[in-house]
């Protein structure tokens, strides 16, 4: 092996990034494997297969990071992803063939370079990532994905990593304003306070968004993630879109693996569960098969293979489908219903395919955002995440709980979940969770999937405008995706409540600005479901 280390590689405007380069044995040229990322090109495995078995290694700092030139602009990679890949394809140990590897932002830095084209670039392999900053990332549906959005974010904010071992985070969360909160905690965050700064889908967002460019991506992708991930729904929209919209070849040789994990691929513990040795993939070595496919041109079947494999949780097996959605899903509504008290556990909440018939219905719960419900398990950024049991939630009163009859026959869902609630508040804004859960013969209420939508963007994420208290809504909820067979003798169950903080940032009720509020106000909600007002939650369930 030959190395160069620190090489500066100039980008259009000047600025250098620091490459480090480590060369096979033999005569060459070689193809290339690129993974540019924000957290330090210095780790490298002496075993590294790419290079053991004739790739070159091209491992970048980002722009602003560790030993690069510049200022660090979160997702905003594409021209230096571009000017990267045409600078190694030029070099004399490349052979004018180059892969793209890394997952979560080393991800982003795949999907921007290879929205731009760039010559030579034949593969990538994009695994845990977002469409959309504003969309399902640092916010999800125009609210703050705080959890995500402050620790990341801190962790980035210098030159090099930046350690949380003395931040007390949980008495950070509840910091107000949102807009001084990195000055509070002691780091200096110019792009947290950015996305503070924009608190509607406006061109600052699209500058950064993969699910705009979907029609200028023509190069096979190997999409990677998990039901628990927080960038799943991201992930699988990424798929789509570019298999939907891109080129020819993209639209051809697009791949999607979907299994039970969190931000991290291919283990069979997440959360609470254990979903057995089926679970456990070498992800690794999938990408490997891809690259060597797509890059040396080795004819080794992964291309034949099924376009998406999704793990199927509660059977614990793995499904092949030709496209996501699965092609034979089917949506099926279960509609809310009380005898008016659907508080709690074991308030008199119920779920049924059967649409009201009858007339005003309601359930109502107090929001008090200084007694937010907490995140328990899901999508959380951090610890705890993943399926965790939310029992201990449905013991309170601001949390609604609908549960179906024990069922008889599996019933098996994939896809996309969707919430509809009609709503009425005594505030101008305010917010609303929809959950789904598995409740298991014992009692367990595994979350499987949730959702929130912040009222003021109920026309749009591109506006705010705000209630006028007393008024009945109808607001869509997207709830991210999942798949699960929830098997016989398990209950299908759905919650309602206003907050899921850390995870996502409370909302003050109020109709300030979400960067600079500090007032509360009570927000009492009521959850319609009759016949003219049919809250319910709607399932794509396969045969």
């Amino acid at each position: 092996m030959k190395q160069k280390i620190d090489i500066p590689v100039t980008m259009r405007d000047g600025v250098t990034l620091s490459t480090d380069i480590r060369i096979p044995d033999g005569p060459g040229p070689f193809p290339a494997i690129v993974t540019r990322t924000p957290y330090n090109n210095s780790g490298f495995a002496p075993n590294d297969p790419y290079l053991l078995s004739g790739y070159v290694s091209v491992l970048q700092d980002c722009r602003g990071r560790f030993d690069s030139e510049g200022r660090f602009a979160p997702f905003l990679e594409a021209e230096d992803g571009a000017d990267t890949l045409a600078w190694v394809k030029a070099q004399p140990w490349c052979d004018g063939r180059i892969g793209m590897l890394g997952n979560s932002y080393c991800a982003t830095c795949q999907l921007t370079a290879a929205w731009m084209r760039p010559p030579g670039l034949l593969a990538i392999t994009p695994g845990i990532m977002g469409c959309d900053l504003f969309k399902d990332m640092v916010y999800y549906n125009g609210v703050l994905n705080l959890s995500m959005a402050f620790t990341w974010g801190a962790g980035v904010s210098g030159r090099s990593g930046q350690s949380h071992e003395t931040s007390d985070l949980q008495n950070l969360f509840w910091h107000l304003p949102l807009a001084d909160m990195d000055e509070t905690a002691g780091f200096r965050m110019p792009h947290f306070r950015e996305c503070l700064a924009h608190p509607v889908h406006d061109r600052y967002w699209t500058a950064s968004s993969v699910e705009q460019h979907y029609g200028e991506f023509n190069v096979p992708a190997l999409h990677s993630g998990g039901w628990y991930d927080f960038f799943s729904e991201g992930t699988t929209r990424n798929f789509q879109g570019i298999r939907a919209k891109g080129g020819p070849l993209a639209r051809a040789s697009q791949r999607l693996v979907m299994g039970p994990w969190p931000h991290g691929l291919g283990g069979r513990l997440t959360g609470q569960l254990d979903f057995g040795e089926p679970a456990t993939m070498a992800i690794d070595t999938l990408y490997k098969r891809w690259l060597d496919r797509w890059v040396k041109g080795i004819d080794n079947g992964v291309d034949r293979e099924p376009a998406v494999q999704i793990f199927m949780m509660g059977a614990n097996e793995w499904r092949d489908e030709t496209q996501w959605p699965p092609a034979d899903a089917r949506d099926m509504a279960l509609f809310l219903a009380s005898g008016g008290a659907a508080n709690t556990l074991i308030g008199n909440g119920d779920l049924t395919p059967v649409k009201p018939a009858g007339g005003a219905s309601l359930d109502r719960y107090t929001y008090n955002p200084a007694n937010p419900a907490p995140t328990l398990g899901g999508g959380m950024y951090g610890f705890p995440n993943g399926p965790t049991d939310h029992a201990p939630l449905e013991r309170r009163d601001d949390v609604l709980v609908y549960t179906g009859n024990r069922l008889e026959q599996p019933v098996t869902i994939a896809g996309y979940i969707k919430g509809v609630l009609y709503i009425e508040s005594d505030c101008v804004d305010t917010d609303f969770v929809m959950r789904l859960c598995d409740v298991y013969p014992d009692g367990r209420s595994i979350i499987l999937c949730d959702g929130i939508a912040r009222t003021r963007f109920r026309d749009g994420l591109d506006q705010e405008v705000f209630m006028k208290p007393g008024t009945v809504y109808e607001i869509e909820i997207p709830m991210s995706v999942t798949a699960n067979v929830f098997l016989p003798g398990h209950r299908i169950r759905v919650e309602v409540t206003s907050s899921c903080f850390p995870r996502f940032a409370r909302n003050l009720n109020t109709g300030e600005p979400s960067a600079t509020g500090t007032r509360m106000q009570l927000a009492h909600q009521t959850v319609w479901h009759s016949a003219s007002r049919p809250s319910r939650i709607v399932l794509p369930i396969l045969p």
